[in-house]
């Protein structure tokens, strides 16, 4: 039996990827024939990306390819770029993430909370905040997060408290609770750069421009807008969209009742704690010892594994890491070749020229607002970053903006502008579908935080890096 091919899906990038290649002798005298072609190639896989003729991984893997038959690359620079750090650091994450899930650790840590600050509503929505943020140090999936460890967890309680759509009771506390989880789900992602594989998407593409930024860097410019964010995301949707259950009492109760039937912890769940808390320190401190981001990864599942925790079969089972390392190598590998041949640094220079005496924190501003807003149109994180950061960060560093800065706060844009649709991100095209929030409040309340997030991480982050020297 063959395999579903979309091939209308490849109408697309074979139009704009031959026409491309056909100006080829019209191409600014600055690009080389080389680079024009590897050009027309990038921009027929980043439209396919859109247009899915195939999954990404295959899209890629059959545009690289293609570069190899043409000698743009050869066999051995494509072989060593399925060995690219920042890719594996993603897979490294998301191997972990199973043994959060498996161990059942990640429940227990939110039946703690809600047991503890539970008993008012806000407090509870304060609490699973407060779960969600510690998920997101080591779980670089909002999907996992969510779909695996949050919403079970808030669909039970709700039900509980007697807030079921399908008893038309969602406003009691469910919708409340749900659309909360949504907003700091994408706080927490934009906070850590392994809360969102979508983070390391982006550091990898700015990484073939010359951009590093380390895990303790990014954590150190969203630390402040990520607190203030936390602390006003429960409390303004609180009065917003106000739940119709102020007190939880009971709260307390389920929650002590759902960790009695867990039992005391167990020992799987212990090594995963101690794991995430060494994974943590290593991530903060690791580069005083000669220890990379990558590397703390690959030691945290080296020690899950060793320890049982996590097994061989769970890590073939998370085929998001295996798909991703696949076709993030591969758009990063023509994006540092766009770059060796002197493409990009041709594009930021004759764009930067144009936008010469325009103070470069102007053009971030633009740059972020017309990055996050763009959104809009694509119902996918990571094809968006791969189809339009390079470029962006192209033109930012050609207007003079420090490369740190170009690439944290596009880096940002990229986690924030979940903020917008239904169909943003995979939680909120879950999330939407289960009956507790209307289309048409998700849409109006999505509009007004992604106002209040480009006010403090576009704002706010601009006044704090300065604060602490990053530019």
């Amino acid at each position: 039996m063959l395999a579903k091919v979309n091939y209308k899906g490849f109408l697309w990038p074979l139009v704009l990827g031959v026409l491309i290649w056909a100006a080829t002798p019209i191409r600014p005298v600055a690009i080389t024939t080389e680079a024009w072609y590897l050009f027309a190639i990038f921009v027929a896989t980043i439209v396919a990306c859109i247009t899915k003729p195939l999954p990404m991984p295959a899209t890629t893997l059959i545009a690289v390819t293609l570069g190899m038959v043409l000698k743009i690359f050869k066999t051995q620079e494509v072989t060593a770029a399925f060995g690219n750090t920042t890719a594996w650091l993603v897979a490294m994450c998301l191997f972990m993430s199973a043994g959060f899930i498996n161990s059942g650790l990640g429940k227990r840590i939110a039946y703690l909370f809600v047991r503890t600050f539970g008993k008012k509503t806000l407090g509870l929505a304060y609490s699973l905040s407060a779960v969600e943020t510690l998920m997101a140090i080591a779980i670089p999936s909002n999907i996992a997060r969510v779909n695996g460890i949050m919403y079970p967890i808030i669909d039970s309680l709700s039900k509980e408290m007697g807030s079921d759509p399908k008893n038309g009771t969602q406003r009691k506390l469910g919708s409340y609770l749900v659309f909360n989880e949504y907003q700091v789900n994408i706080v927490t992602s934009t906070m850590f750069l392994t809360g969102l594989a979508g983070n390391m998407v982006a550091l990898g593409i700015a990484n073939a421009q010359g951009v590093t930024i380390s895990w303790l860097q990014w954590f150190v410019a969203a630390i402040v807008p990520g607190i203030i964010l936390l602390l006003l995301v429960p409390f303004v949707l609180f009065k917003l969209y106000p739940p119709e259950v102020k007190a939880t009492p009971h709260a307390n109760a389920w929650a002590t009742k759902k960790l009695d039937e867990m039992g005391p912890m167990t020992i799987a769940e212990k090594i995963m704690a101690v794991v995430f808390i060494l994974a943590l320190v290593l991530w903060l401190v690791g580069t005083k010892l000669g220890i990379d981001a990558t590397m703390v990864g690959f030691i945290a599942v080296a020690i899950l594994l060793i320890t049982g925790v996590i097994s061989v079969k769970d890590m073939m089972a998370k085929k998001g890491a295996w798909s991703l390392l696949i076709w993030l190598s591969i758009i990063m590998l023509m994006s540092a070749k766009l770059t060796t041949l002197g493409f990009f640094p041709w594009f930021s220079k004759t764009l930067g020229s144009l936008l010469t005496g325009i103070n470069w924190v102007w053009v971030l501003v633009v740059l972020f607002l017309a990055y996050f807003y763009l959104h809009y149109m694509f119902p996918s994180i990571t094809t968006q970053i791969s189809a339009l950061l390079a470029g962006f960060l192209s033109i930012a560093l050609g207007a003079g903006v420090p490369k740190l800065m170009a690439g944290l706060m596009l880096g940002w844009a990229g986690s924030i502008f979940c903020s917008t649709t239904p169909y943003s991100a995979g939680p909120a095209a879950m999330l939407s579908t289960t009956g507790y929030v209307e289309s048409k409040d998700w849409w109006k309340l999505s509009a007004i935080f992604g106002i209040m997030f480009n006010i403090i991480w576009l704002g706010g982050g601009l006044l704090w890096t300065k604060v602490i020297g990053y530019w």
